[in-house]
């Protein structure tokens, strides 16, 4: 079989199997077009990002630069859970208590003042304290302008190439912006985080008296998502994380996560024109992704997609001494829209039509990749499983010397001829035997008289 004909050979298989074994997802999405159910946002960018594999389901200006205002406070918390413990102590310098402006958001901290990490992460992140960033800032690298700049050497590394911080609490400053994009991103990197997701679920949380305050200080989530305080009409069980932002130039900002089953969404509101719009924006979206997409399992792995016979070279000629499967590296799954017909996906396996000895199991020897409109969904490399090895090609053609049988009936033949001869011998040797006899007793007799 040629190669490009064993090829397509495997792709009719693989898909014929696709098409009786899963079910049939049938709707794409399109922004652009209402018919396809997509909402109507306010706000002047927005984006919806399948939070496990970065897909965008829903955008709208979502590379436009904008201003973040206090969503910045996610990278701030970000660089402060990978490169602080929730036990080391922060104390608060003067720059990071009078560095902010009046009358912004903050809870109270005192020069000299020390909390734990953990505390700070709390008031960093329910009550959007801006003298807290500072501190964080301060902590991690020494001063908020290399905070910043860590800030942005972390955004970039994350994929986030539109996106520049100046400061760690999103106090307005013209050299600090973002995109829908790109906060989407940043999002991403810690929506997962456990300890993230732990200073989440408190709807209030208490920091008890300190060094310098001898009273408690009272924290509630201020995300009208997360918490069942306030306006309870709001509040949603699937939302797990985010924050919210607002400056006069940035306008209302929101980050929210949510989870449903195993599907995980991450929308961003930038410039909403009331804080109000921007809840609405952040459900209407997220119910658009819960609704109209599904978690597709392409791929298990260790799954056998083909068969590859293995051959050596003997005498100048290829000899199959085993075969083996293929099988697939990894598990893999796509959100992909219920509208969707599977017969839009288009199937690609790269593999050698057949593999040489020296090929051990476990190795990488091709790829298996799911594409829609051109873009790859997903992929796996494809590899070498157990041997099962053939008869040698030097034995099983050597033809194998015959079993001489006889039938019963002339065994029986044979046998009772032996028993007669035997018969006739014996009676022979008894009648000479008794001669022999009769002989030597006559002669004994004439001998006595």
């Amino acid at each position: 079989m040629k190669k490009n004909t064993f090829r397509q050979f495997i792709n009719i298989v693989l898909t014929l199997t696709l098409l009786f074994n899963t079910p049939i997802y049938s709707a794409e999405l399109d922004a652009n077009n209402s018919s396809s159910g997509a909402p109507t946002v306010e706000a002047e960018s927005a984006i919806l990002m399948d939070a496990k594999t970065g897909e965008i389901l829903f955008e709208k200006n979502s590379t436009l630069r904008q201003y973040p205002a206090s969503i910045t406070k996610l990278m701030t918390a970000l660089l402060a859970i990978e490169n602080l413990k929730p036990s080391d102590m922060i104390t608060f310098s003067e720059e990071a208590i009078y560095g902010i402006e009046p009358n912004s958001s903050h809870i109270g901290m005192r020069v000299g003042e020390q909390i734990t990490v953990d505390q700070a992460l709390h008031g960093l992140l329910l009550m959007s304290a801006n003298e807290v960033a500072n501190g964080i800032a301060e902590k991690v690298s020494g001063s908020i302008e290399n905070f910043a700049v860590a800030m942005t050497r972390k955004a970039e590394s994350l994929g986030a190439k539109g996106t520049h911080f100046a400061n760690p609490h999103g106090l307005h400053d013209d050299n600090h912006y973002t995109t829908a994009l790109d906060m989407a991103l940043i999002m991403r990197a810690l929506y997962n985080n456990e300890y993230f997701l732990e200073i989440m679920g408190n709807f209030t949380y208490e920091i008890p008296p300190t060094n310098k305050v001898n009273e408690k200080r009272y924290l509630a989530q201020q995300h009208k998502l997360l918490t069942p305080f306030g306006d309870s009409t709001l509040y949603r069980q699937d939302v797990i994380g985010g924050k919210t932002g607002y400056t006069d130039q940035a306008r209302h900002t929101l980050v929210t996560a949510a989870r449903q089953g195993d599907i995980d969404l991450i929308v961003v509101i930038l410039k909403s024109s009331s804080k109000q719009g921007m809840y609405e924006d952040t459900s209407k979206l997220l119910d658009y992704g819960f609704n109209n997409y599904e978690i597709f399992d392409l791929l298990t792995q260790d799954e056998v997609i083909s068969t590859l016979p293995i051959y050596s070279i003997k005498s100048g000629k290829l000899i199959e001494f085993a075969k083996c499967d293929i099988i697939a590296s990894s598990n893999e799954s796509v959100l992909i829209n219920k509208n969707i017909k599977l017969r839009d996906l288009v199937t690609n396996i790269s593999l050698p039509e057949y593999l040489e000895m020296g090929v051990s199991p476990g190795d990488v020897v091709g790829s298996i990749e799911y594409i829609y409109n051109n873009k790859v969904l997903a992929r796996s490399d494809l590899k070498v499983a157990d041997f099962e090895y053939a008869s040698s090609p030097y034995t099983a053609n050597q033809p194998t010397k015959p079993l001489i049988t006889f039938p019963l009936s002339s065994f029986l033949i044979l046998l009772g001829i032996l028993v007669s001869i035997c018969v006739i011998l014996i009676i022979i040797i008894k009648r000479k035997h008794k001669k022999r006899f009769k002989h030597k007793k006559l002669k004994f007799s004439k001998t006595l008289k």
